[in-house]
């Protein structure tokens, strides 16, 4: 399901972007590349080469998800260890006002959360897949329901940042994309009248438009911090 959208009011702006410049390739680190890449999302996933989703996919694993993140057609926003890096620190500081000597560790989390790992890993797949020129409606963010039935608005936002890719010597404008997670309790519609005000936390994506063998996967930026409670967002 996807709904145009004309007005948005973002929650939170988080840093660190990519822009692309070109629509048939996907942008990361600073240079293009072939869309399309000769491995499932997992083994996309699996064999970067920094190693940015190694506890990401040790999780997936114990969760038993690698099945639901290599459906067909399906587009992964996926999480960098970053985001459970800083998910485990959020958590440690709940923890430690309760006592100080508590940790909360990844262990932690295969021990007493992945039934709550996976539901929010699905509020990162959308049961479809997502292309630029999906998106390229003049600013008007797209909302999509997740796997687990939660939405997201999903934009491709000119830029006029020179931090972001943006030259004023070029008659173009760099595009972002952008994961904003609507805020609203689990299960319910979104309000979609004219004048509605909807909340988001908003993600900026760092590499977007890879094909996979299975589908789409756009990588959310270092700073992102995985959801867990949704109660607390």
């Amino acid at each position: 399901m996807k709904i145009a959208i004309n007005y948005i009011v973002f929650a939170a702006a988080l840093t660190f972007a990519v822009a692309s410049c070109k629509q048939d390739d996907y942008f990361v680190g600073g240079d293009l590349h072939n869309p399309n890449v000769p491995h499932n999302t997992y083994d996309f996933l699996k064999n970067n080469d920094r190693g940015l989703f190694d506890t990401l996919l040790m999780l997936v694993d114990a969760a038993g998800m690698q099945e639901e993140i290599n459906q067909s057609g399906i587009t992964f926003f996926a999480p960098t260890d970053y985001s459970i890096k800083n998910y485990v620190a959020a958590r440690t500081a709940i923890e430690q006002n309760i006592d100080p000597f508590r940790m909360w560790t990844v262990d932690s989390i295969m021990k007493y959360e992945l039934p709550q790992f996976a539901d929010s890993l699905r509020m990162y797949i959308i049961p479809e897949p997502i292309t630029y020129e999906d998106l390229n409606l003049n600013g008007e963010g797209i909302l999509y329901q997740t796997l687990n039935n939660d939405y997201v608005a999903v934009t491709y936002e000119e830029t006029n940042d020179p931090a972001l890719g943006y030259n004023p010597n070029s008659s173009h404008f760099p595009r972002i994309m952008y994961y904003n997670y609507l805020k609203i309790p689990s299960g319910t519609t979104p309000d979609l009248s004219p004048g509605s005000s909807l909340s988001f936390i908003r993600t900026r994506v760092q590499t977007s438009g890879v094909i996979s063998t299975t589908g789409r996967v756009n990588v959310l930026e270092n700073g992102h911090q995985l959801f867990f409670f949704r109660q607390n967002l």
